[in-house]
């Protein structure tokens, strides 16, 4: 139609923007939810901190990081770390529905019975890491491959002097008796327990109540077992939300050979090394030894930039297979090569131990370990020196192997009146004002700046065979420092003894920073991050002085600093041990060990039913986040 009449599409275009408009407008209003682009990232292979991310845009806009202009290795170090810790919070679900999409993601199986009474249990508790709980799933799928009455049967094969296990027991949902309770890490696991059973179906638990871990299956039978585990995942329409009814009782006590054998005192690299890719440092030590290292430390500064490799056995076992007691003057050390399920407080990560929170991060009570925020200060009243007590644990001592424990390498490397002669490398700055940035490594000798910054020594002499009286000429103990003293320093290292630490909780939670040597692996690693929450020490110490120079500074012409110079770093000291107090309490609390707790055992108990392929929580969570947003609606519209 031709003319000068007015065109039907303006209008109709005008009506759209407007019918737009309104439309926006009442969802600013009312608060109605839209669902964001979601970004995903491909699952990365190696390092156990890089999780699959639903990724928001512009994940580190507000995070305060280093001067980037000081070209300090751990600057960089620090930068990289916060990012990565700033995408792993962000990335967290904010719904069940997410945390229930996720886990049918990541796992390929949905989730257990009672995953939503989980969700609701968590969240009652002001649970903040929905997504956290990778550890769990790496610690039992490989006893997918196995099936249920045959894991039945390793427990129940457990009940003897032999095993060294306590065997825990929930029947009609509460703690039954505890067989050999005979250590007192079974009486506060029982109280754990008693906190997660009232969703439990009936099952027995074995938990070793030796120090030091216990299973360490050969590679090709772990693998084995993940392929069997990856082939037997399913996701059926329709799953029952409840364990399968089973009487522990009335099922027989069959002969099992569990396998154990006694290692105390010998290379354990020997029996580790099975436990390792064939391609691993491990089992070809003909490998070149910087090529090794290359893949978790700086190449300029020896600076831990992947914490997880550094205690990686398959990695760096043959470089301290000598120099750590647990890998070659173990006390109690217990083993076997088959899977057998047994649950441990710690492990090295070619165990297969299933972890649980150590008791000293639910007994709260013990004045060895505890942290009491009241007899903390705040960082500029604390002293800036490092100081370390301890015993003389970490292996059996005797007058041939005693200088090559942990513990003993660190009090003589950090002992002024031996350190003389001694020359360490340190990162100085090429500039008297530090300008430029840039730093180099510098030879340094230690001895006066160990003597005003270091207070390291043993409070006690024990673990010697056949006595201790060998070491009267060699070393002595000083007095003894109360745990709560010790907060009145800023600098607090953490070294293994038989196993792990008991200190460390309470040293993330305070006011210092800690700075952490460990071949030990727990049940919270996989939520602290390196350079965030604390700094990594190698294993052999040689990273120590170019480490504490980097934040305590080292001025020319003061504590024998042979003109070299390092500036001072004290504010980033103090933002590390905030961001490790802040994030401890929310991630490292006692309810956080009843939530881990909670979830493990569901696991658990799903992977000893003999329907746990079709049982399971197969719904999409909307009935829960409706319910929440029922009853919590105007929180939902922040």
């Amino acid at each position: 139609m031709s003319g000068g009449g007015i065109r039907p599409w303006p209008i109709f275009l005008l009506a759209l923007v407007g019918w737009t408009l309104f439309i926006v407008n009442v969802i600013i209003l009312t608060g109605i939810d839209v669902k964001g682009k979601i970004y995903k990232v491909v699952l990365p292979k190696g390092d156990k901190k890089d999780f699959p991310y639903f990724e928001p845009p512009n994940p580190v806009d507000d995070i305060e990081l280093p001067d980037e202009l000081d070209q300090h290795p751990i600057v960089a170090l620090t930068r990289d770390q916060l990012k990565k810790f700033e995408r792993y919070k962000r990335a967290q679900p904010k719904s069940f529905a997410q945390v229930v999409e996720r886990y049918r993601m990541k796992y390929g199986r949905h989730p257990p019975p009672k995953f939503d009474e989980w969700y609701k249990f968590a969240k009652k508790r002001n649970c903040v890491n929905f997504d956290d709980f990778d550890q769990i799933m790496d610690d039992l799928r490989p006893y997918w491959g196995i099936k249920p009455a045959d894991i039945r049967a390793m427990v129940r094969a457990m009940d003897s002097d032999d095993a060294r296990v306590s065997i825990l027991r929930v029947r009609n949902h509460k703690v039954a008796q505890t067989i050999r309770p005979d250590s007192w890490r079974a009486g506060i696991f029982e109280k754990m327990l008693a906190v997660a059973a009232p969703l439990l179906p009936d099952i027995d638990i074995a938990m070793n109540f030796l120090d030091e871990p216990r299973v360490v299956a050969t590679w090709e039978e772990v693998q084995s077992k993940l392929a069997a585990e990856k082939k037997g995942r399913v996701q059926h329409p329709e799953t029952v939300n409840e364990f399968s009814k089973f009487d522990w009782d009335a099922e027989k006590k069959v002969d099992v050979d569990l396998g154990f054998f006694t290692y105390s005192g010998k290379p354990y690299m020997d029996v580790a090394s099975k436990a390792c890719p064939p391609e691993s440092y491990a089992r070809r030590p003909e490998i070149d030894v910087k090529h090794v290292e290359s893949r978790y430390k700086d190449p300029v500064g020896g600076f831990i930039r992947n914490f997880n490799l550094s205690s990686d056995l398959c990695t760096v076992g043959p470089s301290i297979g000598h120099l750590h007691g647990f890998l070659f003057s173990s006390s109690t050390n217990i083993a076997t090569q088959k899977l057998v399920p047994i649950f441990g407080e710690c492990k090295v990560n070619v165990n297969n131990d299933i972890l649980f929170p150590a008791n000293k991060y639910y007994d709260l009570a013990d004045a060895r370990y505890a942290y009491n925020d009241e007899h903390d200060v705040p960082w500029h009243e604390k002293k800036s020196r490092m100081v370390w007590r301890g015993v003389t644990s970490g292996g059996v001592q005797n007058p041939d192997i005693y200088t090559r424990l942990q513990r003993h390498r660190f009090v003589a490397l950090t002992n002024s009146s031996k350190l003389s002669e001694a020359e360490v490398t340190i990162m100085a700055a090429l500039s008297e004002d530090n300008t430029s940035g840039e730093y180099a490594p510098t030879f340094f000798h230690p001895a006066n700046y160990a003597s005003t910054t270091m207070d390291v020594a043993f409070s006690e002499i024990v673990w010697c065979v056949p006595d201790c009286h060998f070491l009267d000429d060699k070393m002595a103990a000083k007095p003894g420092m109360d745990f709560k003293d010790t907060f009145k320093f800023k600098y607090l290292p953490d070294i293994d003894g038989h196993s792990f630490s008991g200190r460390w909780p309470a040293f993330l939670k305070s006011k210092s920073m800690g700075l952490k040597s460990t071949i030990f692996r727990e049940w919270h690693d996989q939520r602290l991050f390196e350079w965030v929450h604390f700094a990594p020490m190698d294993n052999r110490f040689d990273d120590l002085y170019a480490l504490l120079t980097y934040f305590t500074g080292l001025e020319k012409g003061v504590d024998g600093s042979d003109g070299a110079y390092v500036p001072r770093h004290d504010t980033e000291a103090k933002r590390i041990a905030d961001r490790s107090r802040e994030w401890a309490t929310q991630v490292l609390r006692k309810d956080d060990v009843e939530i881990y707790m909670l979830r493990l055992l569901l696991e658990y108990a799903r992977v000893l039913d003999d329907n746990r392929d079709k049982i399971g929580y197969s719904g999409d969570g909307s009935e829960v986040d409706a319910a929440d947003k029922s009853k919590f609606g105007w929180r939902w519209r922040r």
